[in-house]
């Protein structure tokens, strides 16, 4: 019998590029179409809602790109201007989701998504959104929501960065805040095996050791940063050569991942996952450490995109050189 499979997206800004790795190599090895439940948090709430309605790793990353092609035409602090509840407007996330994505095929996805947002307390003043004892957990089941796009954007509202969202009456920040990596909303929902991509070494779960459970990472932590300020520019930085990079990432290790559990007889041959109800009570908690080969993967990648950069700006160079002496000999 086919166990209730979860998937786990934990929070981290542009750090979710790795998912999409993630996302593709699931996709390639038709698990993704074995996925009942997704609970996302900030950026994976976001991933949550693409999968579900793009239902296409290719989609997905267009999507990435297209959504920093836009951000890119935004100047200065947009929501400071707007209620100094923030600095920064995610009018370019909402304007991006109604052009990329039918939102009325959430409704009709076989994939219960859920997402996690931090209720404010107290949103009256702005310095309350640094206080942690002003929020409260909330987690959305949002297929047949009317207002499901702004509980994922909610989910994603950096508190000051881009200042909370309003749902109703109420006022609504980043998931993160209170549970970065909601692996407990999947336990509640039924799911048997949960796949967790975590994008922070805050990540634990052996706290879940008492549930039954099996838990499968496909996150190799040591991509990330442990130095908070060297994580924190990581977070906010959404340009396409770290977005590959993590993306590249995530991708070789999710393989890598799924060929060691095939080969420990977990996926059968129509690749589902193989539910055996001994192996799974206690929780079973599988991490494989990673081969230095999928770190040299991803570095012969970078060093062939960096060739190609430099390539490209010689030729835009002479171009350029070209032009001007082509100019001058018309004249």
């Amino acid at each position: 019998m086919k166990p209730k499979v979860g998937l786990m997206l934990g929070g981290g800004g542009a750090k979710g590029g790795y998912q999409l790795g993630v996302i593709k190599a699931l996709q390639e090895e038709k698990l993704l179409d074995n996925i009942d439940c997704i609970a996302g948090t900030s950026i994976g709430a976001i991933n949550g809602l693409l999968i579900a309605t793009l239902k296409d790793a290719d989609k997905i990353y267009e999507t990435w790109v297209y959504a920093q092609e836009k951000q890119k035409e935004v100047k200065g602090f947009t929501r400071f201007k707007e209620d100094k509840r923030g600095l920064f407007s995610l009018d370019v996330l909402r304007d991006v989701f109604r052009k990329t994505i039918d939102i009325k095929k959430l409704e009709n996805s076989p994939i219960d998504l859920y997402v996690v947002t931090s209720k404010l307390i107290n949103p009256k003043l702005i310095a309350s959104q640094i206080r942690t004892s002003n929020y409260e957990k909330c987690v959305f089941r949002i297929n047949d929501a009317q207002d499901a796009m702004d509980k994922v954007i909610a989910s994603a509202s950096i508190p000051l960065y881009f200042g909370p969202t309003q749902i109703g009456l109420e006022f609504h920040v980043d998931g993160g805040v209170v549970d970065n990596n909601p692996i407990d909303v999947l336990i509640d929902a039924g799911c048997e095996v949960i796949l967790t991509v975590p994008l922070d070494h805050g990540f634990d779960p052996s706290i879940y050791r008492h549930k039954n459970v099996m838990i499968i990472n496909l996150t190799d932590l040591s991509v990330f940063q442990k130095v908070s300020i060297l994580d924190a520019y990581d977070i906010i930085r959404f340009d396409q050569t770290h977005i590959n990079e993590k993306a590249n990432y995530g991708y070789f290790v999710a393989k890598d991942v799924i060929s060691k559990l095939r080969d420990l007889n977990l996926l059968k041959k129509g690749l589902i996952l193989n539910y055996n109800e001994n192996f799974v009570k206690p929780t079973r908690y599988i991490y494989f450490d990673v081969p230095l080969e999928t770190y040299e993967k991803v570095q012969k990648l970078k060093e062939e995109r960096v060739i190609k950069r430099k390539e490209q700006k010689k030729r835009q160079k002479y171009q350029k050189k070209l032009n001007k002496k082509m100019k001058e000999d018309n004249q």
